[in-house]
């Protein structure tokens, strides 16, 4: 059965249409990137499938019970805490046990305040916390725009390791190429 499925879905911003009668049905195990132009809908796709906002058009069937993670774009992370503390309390919240070999993979600057890590460093935290445990579903919004490249090579091996899992991963993405040596389906959206 399908973790989120959408049944001729249709939305658009004023006169601009960004999908029409779109069917996608999104199981358990896959990977699908969503990839287009800046505002071809990448974003609100993943927006719909969150329940975030409503389409037009057509019907949006979650199965019951979904844990998800959601990974945005870009955030501010205003907290005074240092990563671990942080990640440790948002976990708490999660109810997620810690992952100690994957957050020492990732290189996370544990020295300084949250609020003050650089774009990639918040990047690497908001990854951790979308990307830690085994949730049914995670949608990531442009996750590789500030990583370097051995940050790149340890989140790509930890979706293959969810997507192994059973988990499916909905990824907006300018840069598809990424994604090469995984399975995955692509949703074009331009």
């Amino acid at each position: 059965m399908s973790l989120i499925e959408l049944r001729e879905v249709s939305k658009s911003y004023g006169n601009k249409s960004l999908f029409k009668n779109l069917s996608i049905q999104f199981d358990p195990g896959t990977i699908h990137l969503l990839v287009g132009q800046n505002g071809s809908g990448k974003t609100t796709l993943l927006k719909l499938c969150m329940n975030r906002i409503q389409s037009d058009r057509g019907e949006i069937i979650h199965r019951k019970s979904l844990k998800c993670r959601y990974m945005p774009d870009s955030v501010e992370l205003p907290y005074a805490d240092r990563p671990y503390t942080f990640i440790a309390w948002m976990l708490s919240i999660m109810r997620v046990p810690m992952d100690l070999g994957f957050l020492a993979e990732l290189d996370i600057d544990m020295a300084s305040e949250v609020a003050n890590l650089s774009k990639g460093n918040k990047q690497k935290v908001l990854l951790y916390l979308s990307l830690v445990g085994q949730p049914d579903v995670v949608f990531m919004d442009e996750p590789f725009t500030a990583l370097d490249s051995k940050t790149m090579k340890v989140v790509l091996k930890r979706i293959a390791t969810l997507q192994s899992l059973g988990t499916c991963l909905i990824i907006s993405t300018h840069e598809p190429k990424l994604f090469s040596k995984l399975v995955v389906t692509t949703h074009a959206l331009d």
